[in-house]
């Protein structure tokens, strides 16, 4: 029940982030967190805070989930180190990258690949990582002049490029989806191939 609400809730707020409602921010760790908050906050009370953060539910009880893991699948990184290694990464972003402007697709595919896999390899909230990622990798793409089409890509291949940067350090995967999802020759392919499998935000 509670997936049927979410999946209600969160479509909504995502059509949200298309429009002139969307947080805005200039790609730090409150703006990547102020995206999970407006996706989330008809959800979970918890909502915009990462998973070390201990938060007081309107039940009284303290929640904070430092330790976790995929079914299977190796741990993310423990909640102690998550603070630091998000301004880490976001300070990259900043100084090394430039915020990833003035570079040909090919190249801004593959270094968003890579800062992606980094994110997801921290998994910094509980819940809606991936759809959290997706809002502000696209959204950087915008504000460098490229445009990523996560419509074409299907769930099998999500969890299977993501699976592979975080537990094998190995962006490969991802560099390849993110250069197909960055060429509307290959989107166009690739949606009418994937129609009915695409992942659903």
């Amino acid at each position: 029940m509670l997936a049927a609400a979410e999946t209600d809730y969160v479509k909504n707020r995502l059509w949200d982030v298309t429009s002139v409602q969307r947080p805005k921010g200039g790609f730090e760790v409150a703006h990547l967190k102020a995206i999970h908050r407006h996706i989330f906050q008809d959800v979970y009370e918890w909502a915009g805070r990462t998973r070390d953060e201990r938060v007081k539910l309107s039940d009284g009880t303290i929640a904070s989930e430092p330790v976790l893991r995929k079914v299977h699948g190796e741990p993310f990184m423990q909640g102690p180190l998550i603070a630091d290694t998000l301004e880490r990464i976001a300070g990259k972003l900043r100084d090394d990258e430039s915020y990833l402007r003035g570079l040909s697709r090919e190249e801004f595919s593959n270094r968003a690949a890579v800062f992606v896999v980094d994110l997801n390899g921290v998994h910094p909230f509980r819940e809606g990582n991936g759809r959290t990622q997706r809002v502000f990798i696209s959204e950087l793409a915008q504000e460098a002049g490229h445009k990523l089409d996560f419509s074409c890509v299907t769930r099998e291949r999500m969890i299977q490029a993501s699976i592979t940067g975080n537990e094998k350090n190995d962006p490969a995967m991802m560099q390849r989806l993110f250069n197909e999802i960055s060429d509307p020759v290959r989107v166009a392919a690739l949606g009418n191939r994937n129609r009915e499998r695409t992942i659903h935000c």
